[in-house]
This record gives structure tokens, sequence and C-alpha cells, in this order.
């Protein structure tokens, strides 16, 4: 990504600004992704941690959590959409 088709924007995490640049169709969800971050840390702050890398190491972990359930979940229902489009398919054939 170059500088001309990328935007500079600052996003803060857990007080600390951070620089960075973005494409302009990313930048919304860098936002919101800062934000999600930022209600996770602020989860951690009832564990007495003193380092903010505590805060952030926790946050991680938890968000890495749920993207290993996503998976999971994802490989649960996947085939069982994969039988329901081979069905209509069937369906429509037969039309």
């Amino acid at each position: 990504m170059t500088t001309e088709n990328s935007l500079l924007i600052s996003v803060n995490i857990d007080d600390r600004i951070l620089r960075l640049r973005v494409a302009p169709k990313d930048e919304q969800a860098v936002r919101m992704s800062a934000q999600l971050l930022n209600r996770r840390i602020d989860a951690f702050r009832s564990f007495q941690a003193t380092e903010p890398i505590d805060r952030l190491s926790w946050a991680a972990l938890d968000l890495a959590g749920d993207v290993l359930k996503q998976q999971r979940d994802n490989e649960k229902t996947a085939p069982a959409v994969e039988e329901e489009l081979k069905a209509l398919e069937q369906l429509l054939a037969g039309i």
C-alpha cells in the first residue's frame, strides 16, 4: 500500500495513540476493531494488572478464543449449509 492510496489515522488502544496507514475502505473496520479491543481491555481492568501489556495480552487471548469458537461453529454448520444448497439445486433442476 502506498501513501497515495492510504489514509494516515490515529487509534487509541488502552490510552496509547497509534498512528497507522490503512486503505480508505478499511478505515471504519480498523476504528471499530480498536473500539472492540478497548472494551475487552476494560473488562480486564478489575484484575489489578499494573502493566498495560497484561491487559492487552488477556484481551488478545480472549479475542483469539472467540475466533477459534467461530471457526469451530463454521466447521459444524458448513456441511449442513452445503446439504441445503444441494437440495435446493435439485429442486431447481426439477423445475
